[in-house]
């Protein structure tokens, strides 16, 4: 797998994504969602799970009128975005939409059936490259959404001390 190929993939897929769905400022997931079904054309469906320890922690599933986001309610708002837009990530790369099960997960939910009667949920090869992209693109998008909070949020001058210690830092690095 040529990895610099797929980021570079990834990245395209970004740009093209925020063409056409700008992302809102203050960030919120549900607005940015919102925006991308209206781009879109197709709902999207937001499932709030409990999520265990050793499990998937998100699920994106295409069906035939609109599209559903699986994502634990149990974990940091933070990590909730991330998930999302990981799933957002599969949803924009056009990826099968089918659940993907870990040999592991299968053996747990139908221990009495053998792990290639799950052949079809478990194409490693494909799944590597699919979670890859999704991951870049959640990535690439948390980058973009973390700049533009940092834009907006003008830092207070320095206190004297604080002042103090970034000259003496300055000089002895050298930096103007």
């Amino acid at each position: 797998m040529d990895w610099a190929r797929v980021r570079a993939d990834c990245r395209l897929r970004v740009a093209h994504l925020l063409r056409g769905v700008e992302l809102p400022n203050p960030w919120d997931v549900n607005e940015f969602l919102d925006r991308l079904e209206r781009h879109r054309g197709r709902d999207i469906d937001l499932c709030a799970v409990a999520w265990t320890a050793g499990e998937s922690t998100g699920a994106w599933q295409r069906r035939a009128d609109h599209d559903v986001i699986v994502y634990p309610v149990n974990t940091s708002p933070l990590h909730q975005d991330h998930i999302i837009l990981h799933e957002v990530g599969h949803l924009v790369s056009d990826h099968s939409g089918r659940c993907v099960l870990s040999v592991r997960e299968a053996q747990r939910r139908a221990p009495h059936l053998a792990p290639a009667a799950f052949a079809h949920l478990l194409d490693r090869a494909a799944v590597q490259a699919e979670e890859h992209e999704a991951e870049t693109i959640a990535t690439m998008l948390l980058a973009r959404i973390t700049r533009q909070r940092r834009r907006r949020r003008p830092f207070p001058p320095p206190d004297a001390p604080t002042e103090a210690t970034v000259t003496r830092l300055n000089s002895v690095f050298d930096q103007p």
